[in-house]
């Protein structure tokens, strides 16, 4: 039994590693995952913000594992839509995990609606290395 549960464990791992990576090493969602927002702004989190079904008065591109601008600037109140033209799902969580746009899949968008003002930075959960910052102004 314990043989049977060690093989088990292996072949799990084996799988689950094989299932992150991608030929060129990095880790991807499936291309059909779609973002995942409520119908309507939930209430703001401690990060000041919520996310949004809204369409954003702020746009940033994903594309090539990168924010497109990594520094953008919105006012309270407003909604910032990340699209995502990768084919792999990426987030865009704020780094103090108060807001998080849940996995974006290729051809997707996200949104949240920044209600304070600050300095916002944020990342990519599934790709770390993706990193940008909203700055909100009153």
């Amino acid at each position: 039994m314990r043989r049977f549960a060690a093989l088990a464990v292996v072949a799990f791992s084996s799988l689950a590693l094989a299932a992150c990576s991608g030929s060129d090493g990095a880790t991807d969602a499936p291309a059909t995952v779609a973002a995942t927002a409520p119908a309507e702004a939930s209430a703001p989190a401690e990060g000041g913000c919520a996310t949004s079904s809204e369409a954003g008065a702020v746009t940033v591109t994903i594309a090539d594992f990168a924010y497109e601008p990594a520094e953008a600037e919105a006012s309270v109140g407003d909604t910032v839509s990340w699209t995502n033209e990768d084919a792999a799902g990426h987030t865009a969580t704020l780094d103090d995990g108060g807001c998080d746009t849940g996995t974006i899949g290729g051809g997707s968008s996200g949104a949240l609606v920044f209600n304070a003002a600050g300095t916002f930075a944020y990342h990519c959960t599934i790709h770390p290395t993706m990193t940008g910052t909203i700055t909100v102004t009153e």
